[in-house]
């Protein structure tokens, strides 16, 4: 009788082993910054960046979750990345999670720009030499990690609210049109509108052994960036208040951010670092309090399940396979624009290589994350939940980002707003939906 057929008895249940990670991703002074849309490289290093994550080991399944300090790994990179880690911890890639924070003050490494422009110094984003030292020195400290692996006697969560952060980037305004809300704003109205849709709980697992932490890991939605584009390196408002965090316990801080496409500070944000320092406070204090009310529980038996998925190609960007095509090679158009067509026709050679995405879910008793691509909007994390109803449940964004977002359907048919000309998968909610719903099932 194996352990899954008799939970109720713990002598048949393998232990649980884990160990956290960090590994410094800093980037040279001169690397671009998010992929050159603000057309700016590395000036000064503001504060360091990492890859931090955990290994977690039961029996002959070893799983990695890794959070990085990047704005997101797409394509080859993403799948490059999580092969060197499978590697490094003796496991496959379909059972590592790589998640960017999607920082914008930093760098992002999608091939395809680089690829598929005539001139490469144009639309730059993270260089080959970068991506090597990012992947060489995760793979490193991932190996590192597997060799001092130690046994987990409990499972942690717990949540809080978080008070002013994170506010809604779409917002109707009463003729029906959507106003942008970005992640800082001086205007009137854009403060003074509602807060709009949002994930208002930052939710925490943690892993023990006996009375002391190995790890806590924190999922919280929204951008996290506060201001960008002056060639500043920083982790930001999440790094800001993981990095107090763990030095003040002493235990490993993996934060991850979750389905927030639509989702950004810009409410509360008015680009100012004073602004910055306050939003790292607040975020802190709910990261702070979760842990205050983490619940343990008995570690009992993991299980990861991976559902691959092959998402559309949009019909909008198929139709203007030809203008984007145009575009590329135009050296009058803006750098955004060559951006946006070498992502686009680089994301319609995915689709055409029938290569698929793998989204997954860990299960540890009460315990789900989820771990997803691109940049979805934050209905479906909330939409996540209530399929979950009955389990405690963390999502993370940001995985391989070679669709860039994905939006509710409702979003095409939406006058303004500007994140479905950036969802080059177009209308996909029920295939994204679908694949969640198989994610969770028992």
């Amino acid at each position: 009788m194996s352990a899954a057929a008799n939970p109720a008895n713990p002598q048949l249940l393998k232990p649980l082993y884990a160990a956290a990670f960090s590994a410094d991703i800093t980037p040279p002074i001169g690397e671009p910054l998010c992929y050159a849309l603000q057309k700016v490289t590395a000036i000064l290093i503001e504060h360091p960046l990492a890859a931090k994550g955990v290994v977690l080991r039961q029996g002959e399944t070893t799983v990695v979750l890794c959070a990085l300090d990047l704005c997101s790994l797409a394509n080859d990179a993403d799948w490059q990345f999580r092969k060197r880690l499978a590697r490094a911890a003796r496991t496959t890639p379909a059972r590592v999670a790589a998640q960017s924070l999607h920082l914008h003050t930093v760098p992002g490494i999608n091939p395809d720009l680089t690829r598929l422009a005539t001139a490469p110094d144009a639309l730059c984003c993270g260089t080959a030499e970068y991506f090597e030292t990012v992947t060489r020195k995760t793979a490193a400290a991932v190996s590192e990690a597997v060799a001092r692996l130690e046994p987990v006697t409990h499972i942690g969560h717990g949540w809080a609210a978080v008070d002013r952060v994170a506010s809604s980037r779409r917002i109707r305004t009463p003729d029906g049109n959507i106003m942008p809300r970005y992640s800082c704003t001086e205007a009137l109205d854009e403060f003074m509108a509602p807060e709009g849709l949002i994930d208002g709980f930052v939710r925490t697992v943690a892993f023990h052994a006996g009375d002391r932490m190995i790890a806590q890991l924190h999922y919280y939605a929204t951008h996290p960036q506060s201001f960008y584009g002056d060639g500043h390196v920083t982790c930001d408002v999440p790094g800001l208040a993981r990095a107090r965090l763990e030095q003040e316990t002493g235990v490993p801080q993996i934060y991850f951010t979750g389905c927030s496409g639509n989702v950004t500070m810009g409410k509360y944000n008015n680009g100012s670092p004073e602004c910055r320092a306050e939003l790292a406070q607040r975020l802190y204090d709910g990261m702070a309090r979760a842990t205050k009310a983490i619940k343990r529980e008995p570690a009992g038996e993991m299980a990861w399940k991976v559902v691959r998925v092959r998402f559309p190609y949009s019909t909008a960007a198929a139709d203007a396979a030809e203008p984007l095509q145009q575009t590329l090679l135009d050296p009058a158009r803006s750098v955004g624009e060559r951006v946006r067509a070498a992502w686009a026709l680089g994301y319609a050679e995915r689709v055409r290589s029938r290569r698929p995405f793998e989204l997954s879910c860990l299960s540890l008793g009460p315990v789900r994350t989820v771990h997803l691509p691109g940049e979805p909007f934050v209905e479906y994390q909330l939409w996540a939940q209530r399929v979950a109803a009955d389990r405690f449940l963390a999502v993370a964004g940001y995985g391989d980002g070679a669709m860039g977002y994905i939006c509710t359907d409702e979003a095409f048919t939406d006058r303004g707003g500007y994140e479905q000309t950036w969802a080059f998968a177009g209308r996909c909610e029920r295939v994204l939906k679908n694949a969640i719903k198989r994610l969770l099932a028992e």
